[in-house]
This record gives C-alpha cells, sequence and structure tokens, in this order.
C-alpha cells in the first residue's frame, strides 16, 4: 500500500487563504491553503478510523495539475479526499488515483458536518496542548466512570480540584480514540451539557 508523509509542493493562489495548523493524531504542522480544507482535516482528527493522513500527498496525474487534498490511511484501507466546490469538476476526477479510490467531497457534504468540524475545532486545542503530558491514570478513571452516561459539567465536578483542562484533555483523548464516544457532537454544540459514554463497538 502507497504511504504518504509529505506534501507535494504546491503554489498558493493569489488571495488564497494560508492556515496553519498542528495535528495531534499525525503529531506534526501542516499548511492547509482554504477553509474547506480546514474543515476536512478537522474530519480526519475527529474519526477514530483514521489512523494517519497527508495533505496534498500527490497529483491526480503525473507531476503537476490538480493536487489530490489528503490521502487517508484507515488500516488496511487508504483512499484519496477531493475537495469540489464544483458538480462539473466532480463528474470529470476519475473514480481512482495511483490506484487507490479517490472520494469527492464537496461543499455540501462539508456542510451537513459542520456541527462535528465546529466541535472538534474547540477539541483539538486541548489535545495539542496536553499531548506531552497525558495523564494515562486519569484517563483510565474517566473511562470506568462513563460506563454510565455522563454529562461533561459531571465529569468536571467528579474530579475537582483538578483543573478542567486537564480533565478535558484526558477526556478527549479518549474521545480521539474511539474509546468513548458522543454522538450529540454532530448535532449541537460542545457544552456543558454534553453526554459522554464508553463506545460499545
Amino acid at each position: 500500500m502507497l504511504h504518504y508523509e509529505k506534501a507535494v509542493e504546491s503554489k498558493r493562489r493569489p488571495g488564497q487563504r494560508r492556515i496553519e495548523v498542528f495535528s495531534p493524531k499525525i503529531k506534526r504542522r501542516l499548511t492547509l491553503f482554504s477553509r474547506d480544507s480546514h474543515d476536512a482535516w478537522l474530519l480526519l482528527e475527529a474519526d477514530p478510523t483514521v489512523q494517519t493522513f497527508c495533505e496534498r500527498p500527490a497529483y491526480v496525474e503525473g507531476d503537476a495539475g490538480r493536487v489530490l487534498d489528503f490521502w487517508v490511511d484507515q488500516g488496511g484501507h487508504s483512499s484519496f479526499w477531493t475537495l469540489s466546490g464544483d458538480e462539473t469538476e466532480s463528474e470529470s476526477l476519475p473514480r481512482t488515483a495511483h490506484g487507490v479510490t479517490l472520494r469527492v467531497l464537496r461543499r455540501p457534504d462539508l456542510i451537513a458536518f459542520a456541527m462535528r468540524s465546529q466541535n472538534w475545532a474547540q477539541i483539538v486545542p486541548y489535545r495539542v496542548s496536553f499531548m506531552r503530558h497525558a495523564d494515562g491514570r486519569l484517563q483510565k478513571d474517566i473511562l470506568a466512570r462513563l460506563a454510565k452516561p455522563h454529562r461533561l459539567e459531571r465529569i468536571e465536578a467528579a474530579f475537582h480540584p483538578l483543573d478542567i483542562s486537564v480533565v478535558r484533555a484526558a477526556l478527549f483523548e479518549l474521545l480521539a480514540d474511539g474509546r468513548v464516544v458522543a454522538p450529540d457532537l454532530d448535532f449541537a454544540p460542545l457544552g456543558l451539557d454534553t453526554v459522554f459514554r464508553t463506545s460499545t463497538s
């Protein structure tokens, strides 16, 4: 299976955004050139089945032209993601590139996941800030407590006087790993009423 770790050289178009982010999943900095690519990156961070990914991994064909937006590895299965706001362009793209399935995400697809992206835009900074200070014991204690669903407010209160940032970082690490789930994050803003529980899968 092909593996990509570094973005291909590509020039930013005049007026195009430049967004610098750090990925806790792949533990390195990324440069993104659009709001859509930023939102797609957050979806990758949110998906525990995604093991690794790479931004702008290759061109659709050869060494020039249309750049693929992401290569995504979900453990034994990989795909390319291409972002397209134009239905005509979407239809003109091939179904595979370099022998790998090509998935086209259009703007309506990203809008459908807008709440998930907004919530993970708040979650990722906790994971980045505490990457070097992960508290495995706290994670185990939280996991044990979440055998029954708990609201975020109750989780934080249960571990008082620990700083809520420490508690949230441990909780969100479990969420990113898929050991904890919070289905409401797809439909409602992250808040003290958000319910978390252990995953049944």
